[in-house]
């Protein structure tokens, strides 16, 4: 039950992301969508990829795999099409950043265990945090040009997904738990932020 859960969550996932992909692409900009969100999702699906293939939580690995690849197209397009050259460092210190942890598997002293379940409390806090920076720029900026209702709206249902399929699984993870927690209150938030501007739209 747990492998199809996860199946249809990453479907979902995937699908979520196409509307907001064909936007950037048919407008070539991607103004208005946060590059902090994007970077969080790349960071907190390779922690929650780590943790369940070391864990053989197999059955979680794909829906993370799905989020991160596809956050990371969006962070292509954004160097490609609107990325400045200190934005571009920017998001090289991001992801370095997020590798660094990594570094420290190197040391006989750190247990693997032990260091990827605080890198999933670190993914939950990012999780936590990852919409508010695109919900302030929603709301400062009022650009709801290339964000989609649609990618909120089916990441709302693979969070619903996603959180049955871990709390069916033997050993659920309280930072799973809360991740998919996070994920359907912030995309409620961001949907309600996108609703409000398209009714009342930004003045010129």
């Amino acid at each position: 039950m747990t492998q199809y859960l996860a199946l249809f969550a990453s479907l979902i996932l995937a699908f979520s992301f196409l509307p907001m992909l064909n936007k950037i692409r048919r407008n070539r900009s991607v103004s208005g969508v946060s590059l902090l969100m994007m970077s969080f999702g790349v960071a907190q699906s390779l922690y929650f990829i780590a943790f369940n293939l070391f864990f053989e939580r197999y059955a979680m690995v794909l829906p993370f795999v799905v989020t991160g690849m596809l956050s990371a197209l969006i962070l292509y397009y954004f160097i490609r099409y609107n990325a400045s050259d200190s934005q571009r460092k920017r998001l090289l210190l991001l992801l370095v950043a997020t590798l660094l942890p990594f570094t420290l598997l190197l040391s006989a002293q750190i247990d693997t265990g032990e260091l990827l379940h605080v890198l999933t409390f670190v993914a939950l806090l990012m999780s936590s945090i990852r919409a508010m920076p695109q919900t302030y720029k929603t709301i400062r900026s009022g650009d709801v040009s290339n964000l989609s209702a649609r990618y909120f709206i089916l990441q709302f249902i693979a969070g619903v997904l996603g959180l049955a399929a871990e709390l069916a699984m033997s050993t659920p993870s309280v930072a799973h738990v809360l991740n998919f927690v996070m994920i359907l209150l912030t995309n409620a938030a961001q949907l309600a932020c996108i609703q409000y501007y398209r009714q009342r739209p930004a003045m010129a």
